[in-house]
Parts: C-alpha cells; sequence; structure tokens
C-alpha cells in the first residue's frame, strides 16, 4: 500500500487524529476523524484522499474509489489521489484504470518509486514487459518477498532480454524459498542463462523426490534436451518410457527427440511411433514424427503416418500442413497445391501456408503467381518477416531484382535479428551491383552468424569488385564454395512436451 504524507503544523485536529488512527491500522476510527474533518473542510482534497484510503483499508472499495475521484476534482494537481486510485483499481484488476491513473501520478511526480513500482506491477499484468521491468527495476527494495511475483518479472525479464543475459529478478528468484513447483519455472529460466547451474535445480529436485515422483525425472530430461545434451538426457527418458504412468507417452517423446538430436534416427523413429501409439489424439506425436520421416526423406512413411495423424485428428489444421508439405518435399505438387489452396481458402491460415503455396509454384515455374499469392498474404495477415521473405524470392524468380531487393529490406526492417534475411539482402544488393550496401548486409551477417560461409563467399565477390584484393582474399581464405541450397518450406522443430509440476503425475 502506498505510504502516507506529513500533515501540515496548522492541519486540522480531526484530521491530525485520523492520520494517527491510520498508522496505527485503526480504520474504523481514521474513518470516524476523516469523516469529521471533512466536515470541516468539504474543499480540502487532502482529507478526501486519506478518507478514501481508510475506506480502503476496511473493503469499501467503491466509496473509497469514489473519494480519490472527488479529490482528484478538487485538487487534480497532486500525484497522491492518482496513485491511490491506481493502486485500488489494480487490486481490483481493472487495469486499463489503473494505467491511466498511475500514468497521471508519475507526470506529476516523475520521481516518486512507489508509483513506478505499481505501475509497474500493472504493466506486468499488462503483458507490456519492456515498461514493466524498465519501472519495476526502478527500485527493486520495493519487491515483496513473494516467488510468484518474482519469477513472473524473471520471465517477463527473459522475454524481453533473450537468452544470455539473466535479470535482476532471477537473480532475487535464487535467494528465496520455492516450493517444488516454483523450483521448475526458477530451473527453467536459469536453463537459458547458466545450463548447468539450471541442470543441478533440475537434478537436485529428481534426487529430493525420488522414484514416487516420475515428473521430478521427467523434468531432469528435459533440462537436458534444452541444456543441448540429449545424450545424458536418454536414459531418464528410457526409463520413464518404458515405466507405467501418466506421463508415458510424453516420455516416449522426450526420448525419440533425444535419440534423434543423438544421431539415432532408427531409435527415434521408434520412438515417435510408440508415443503416437500411446496418445493417437494429440497431433503434436504425429508432427513429431513426421518430421523425424521427412529429415530422413522417408516421404512415403511420412504420408502414411500424417494420414493416421489426421484420422485420429480430422480437424487439425497443423496435420493438414504437414500433409501439403509432405506432399511437397516429394513432388506431388498437385496435390500440394490443392491442400494450401484449400487452408488458405477455409478458417485462419498461417503465413506458412501461403509460403507453402508459393513454393509448388516456384517449382513449377509460375513464380508470377507466387508473387501473387503472398502479396495476397501480406494483406490478409498483415506484416510478417517469412512472407517478405518469400516475396524477395519469387520476385527475384520473376525477374524483378528491383523489387526483390525492396522485399528483402522489408524482411530486415521486420526482423532485424535474422542473418538469413540480411544475408538474401546483400545477396539481392550484390546482383544489383549495389556493392557498398551489399558489403555492409554481409558483414551483419557474420555479427548475427559468424560461422557463415556463405556471407563470407559473397563477401570475397564483393571486395572483388571492388579491386580490394586483400578483403577479397581474407573472406575467401576462410569461405569454402557451397551450393546455394533451394528455399523450400521449413519443417518444424520438434514439439517439446511441458515441464511437469508435483500433483500432475
Amino acid at each position: 500500500m502506498p505510504g502516507f504524507w506529513p500533515l501540515a503544523s496548522d492541519g486540522p485536529d480531526a484530521f491530525a487524529q485520523g492520520l494517527l488512527a491510520l498508522k496505527q491500522n485503526q480504520f474504523d476510527l481514521a474513518l470516524m476523524e476523516f469523516t469529521a474533518a471533512e466536515e470541516q473542510h468539504p474543499s480540502d482534497a487532502r482529507i478526501r484522499n486519506f478518507r478514501g484510503i481508510a475506506l480502503a483499508r476496511l473493503g469499501r472499495s467503491a466509496e473509497a474509489e469514489a473519494e480519490y475521484d472527488e479529490s482528484i476534482r478538487l485538487d487534480p494537481r497532486q500525484p497522491e489521489a492518482y496513485r491511490n486510485l491506481g493502486y485500488l483499481a489494480w487490486t481490483m484488476h481493472r487495469l486499463p484504470q489503473a494505467d491511466k491513473a498511475l500514468h497521471a501520478a508519475l507526470n506529476l511526480a516523475p520521481e516518486d518509486h512507489f508509483t513506478r513500482y505499481y505501475l509497474g506491477r500493472v504493466e506486468l499484468d499488462e503483458q507490456q514487459y519492456a515498461s514493466a521491468v524498465d519501472d519495476l527495476e526502478y527500485d527493486s527494495e520495493l519487491w515483496p518477498e513473494d516467488p510468484e511475483f518474482v519469477l513472473t518479472l524473471a520471465a517477463a525479464e527473459s522475454t524481453l532480454h533473450g537468452e544470455g543475459r539473466s535479470g535482476t529478478a532471477l537473480a532475487r528468484a535464487g535467494r528465496l524459498r520455492l516450493n517444488a513447483a516454483q523450483t521448475v519455472r526458477y530451473g527453467s529460466l536459469l536453463l537459458a542463462n547458466e545450463p548447468d547451474r539450471g541442470i543441478e535445480v533440475f537434478r537436485k529436485l529428481a534426487n529430493e523426490h525420488g522414484d514416487g515422483a516420475p515428473w521430478a525425472e521427467f523434468d531432469l530430461a528435459v533440462a537436458l534436451l534444452v541444456a543441448h545434451r540429449p545424450a545424458d538426457a536418454i536414459p531418464h527418458a528410457e526409463r520413464l518410457a518404458r515405466s507405467e504412468s501418466a506421463i508415458q507417452a510424453s516420455a516416449w517423446t522426450l526420448l525419440g527427440i533425444a535419440e534423434a538430436r543423438a544421431d539415432n534416427p532408427d531409435r527415434a523413429v521408434a520412438a515417435f511411433r510408440e508415443a503416437a501409439r500411446l496418445a493417437p489424439s494429440d497431433e503434436d506425436r504425429w508432427l513429431d514424427l513426421t518430421r523425424e520421416l521427412m529429415a530422413r526423406r522417408q516421404y512415403d512413411d511420412a504420408l502414411e503416418a500424417v494420414r493416421q495423424g489426421l484420422a485420429s485428428n480430422p480437424d487439425s489444421y497443423a496435420l493438414r500442413l504437414r500433409l501439403g508439405a509432405v506432399d511437397l518435399r516429394s513432388g506431388r505438387y498437385s496435390e500440394a497445391e490443392g491442400i494450401f489452396r484449400d487452408l488458405i481458402a477455409h478458417g485462419e491460415p498461417l503465413a506458412t501456408t501461403y509460403v507453402g503455396l508459393a513454393q509448388v509454384l516456384l517449382r513449377t515455374g509460375r513464380a508470377a503467381e507466387a508473387v501473387d499469392e503472398l502479396r495476397q498474404g501480406r494483406q490478409r495477415l498483415g506484416d510478417n518477416m517469412v512472407l517478405a521473405y518469400f516475396q524477395g524470392i519469387a520476385l527475384d524468380r520473376a525477374g524483378k531484382p528491383e523489387d526483390s531487393e525492396q522485399a528483402f529490406r522489408e524482411a530486415v526492417r521486420l526482423a532485424p535479428g535474422s542473418a538469413e534475411a540480411y544475408l538474401a539482402l546483400g545477396k539481392s544488393e550484390l546482383r544489383l551491383r549495389h556493392v557498398e550496401p551489399a558489403i555492409a548486409d554481409l558483414k551483419q551477417v557474420l555479427v548475427l552468424d559468424p560461422p557463415n560461409r556463405q556471407a563470407k563467399r559473397l563477401l570475397a565477390q564483393a571486395f572483388a569488385m571492388q579491386h580490394n584484393p586483400l578483403e577479397a582474399a581474407r573472406y575467401a581464405n576462410d569461405a569454402r564454395p557451397e551450393p546455394i541450397p533451394d528455399q523450400i518450406l521449413k519443417e518444424d522443430d520438434f514439439v517439446l512436451p511441458p515441464w511437469q509440476y508435483p500433483g500432475k503425475t
């Protein structure tokens, strides 16, 4: 609750007695005194504000809100009433009202720590992570020793900053007393920044809870996979998969992912098949199986598997999209085109649906149609990096290199962290002999993806075009000629089962 403000020395006695009672948590007495003070000085905005505090403490929220509103009407330049109104609205889960009132308070008192803290809490609930983190980190001394709040803020920091940067909240969470479920959340956040410490959190949970808690060993296996240690995850996942528990199908999925990442494809396929057999109504199990079969170019088996999945999940958009992808990869272009067009015509298409159709059109020599379909996709779905990127490819195939360059530039704008987008833009610029911008964009590829050999090879060409043999040789020494891969619809990654918590298994 916000703090109190000192009473002026010449204030009314009833007001002074009300403040004293409020500080002693005697809320009924405080209300009585503030009511008496209000009768004496009905135009005093401070009295109405403190009367609102007393009413709020007594749980009479509607009356408290009315007092704060009246206080603001009497003196719209006082930040305290706005702050108290915002706090009250937040406790009542009326976030837009709270946001508006607290911003008004902050405009009047920009350095007020309490206002920024409560505004940060509102923004956190609204998932406005950038402003929430900024306001809450302004004074971390105000944070309560509340694991739920600290973990939620830590997740917001992780979303905002990405992997490799831990925030203040994650460090604070490590010093709190967490229950088992909260420890799972803490460990999952820790993995992104300090994988070894994160694994130890899950290993400790597994040791503490023993064989009677399969959820704990399951989470240890997930942690090992997240930390790119599939070989270490295999024995844990295999033990769970061969036991009878509520998470057996998910354990088979974990085993399949671990075996695939450990380069044991036959074992991976067998595990994914078992997961799909145990949970046929879970579309994710079929997506994992078909992804592995496609990676092995076993398209007939993938086609049969996705049809089996659709038999159990006839309304699955994801599986129908996967059916189109299998047909595309296996050269069944007519079938793939029909599937993608049907998905676009019915329901809410995804960007990948338009890309799938464009792939078919490009492979069948209809680049102009691909450009048109992707343009329609962008009109329907709005700004989207994938659509802009593939529109650049289609425009280039359609013989419109200048338009292609602009599409790739738009892809970079929409995804400034994408090395692939910068690579396509640099390549397009180089074809148009825009050498200086091409060099700048290809160097940005190496900032985002230092080992990228294709960018190095193109940089060597660019410097050769500039008659700069030294720089050309430097990049050529690092680059090895390799064919430019055909841009085709990429499969999604495996669908990693979610973390398990006590009481769920």
